[in-house]
């Protein structure tokens, strides 16, 4: 029904909508944006001779269930977590384990894992309950979210390296989840967001 309010005002300025589009650029777009490739000639040629209506559903159910989704899609959920192979910060050290938690972010993708368990597992995958050993090891290589991004483990204040590294998951545990930053508050009240230093440190 918006279309029509739409159409009104582009009309009033002389334009409308794009045409639609064929079954080639259709299949090329969804690929690209549900997998990051192309698709391969026979893909198309099977999809351009598919004329039943269920053609298009199909096909994003096809790119959905693809590997290549998760690997796609976790990308970006992985600059959210600030995912790198090493630490940064000082001496750069390597963290050996680390492509263990980028496959758990591909693999859950890949299984529609729910959103809400998926943020658990991150914040507290090693205190929640599990049926099987395989079921706590994926808990516990989701909270590899936390242990991820830049530290600077030469520091020799070791005080003040711990309170550095929680610091650094506050903020982008705040980033992440509640799309705010929250680290200031290490310092001083918020002026604008309800977040006093008092609730950074209960969380610290």
């Amino acid at each position: 029904p918006i279309d029509a309010f739409l159409m009104r005002r582009l009309n009033a300025d002389g334009l409308g909508f794009s045409p639609q589009a064929g079954k080639r650029t259709l299949i090329r777009r969804a690929t690209f944006d549900l997998t990051g490739l192309p698709p391969t000639p026979e893909e198309i040629a099977k999809f351009l001779a598919d004329e039943t209506p269920q053609a298009y559903d199909q096909l994003i159910d096809r790119l959905l269930a693809s590997p290549n989704y998760g690997e796609r899609w976790g990308r970006h959920w992985l600059d959210v977590a600030r995912y790198a192979d090493s630490t940064g910060g000082g001496r750069t050290r390597p963290i050996e384990n680390a492509w263990r938690y980028r496959d758990y972010v591909i693999r859950g993708l890949n299984k529609d894992k729910p959103y809400d368990h998926f943020i658990r597992e991150q914040l507290a995958g090693d205190l929640l309950p599990h049926e099987n050993n395989q079921e706590r090891s994926e808990n516990l290589i989701g909270s590899g979210f936390l242990m991820l991004g830049p530290h600077n483990y030469e520091n020799q204040d070791k005080d003040l390296l711990k309170l550095d590294v929680v610091d650094e998951q506050i903020d982008t545990i705040g980033r992440a989840f509640l799309g705010m930053t929250i680290g200031c508050a290490r310092c001083h009240d918020h002026k604008f967001d309800p977040i006093p230093t008092a609730d950074n440190y209960a969380l610290t």
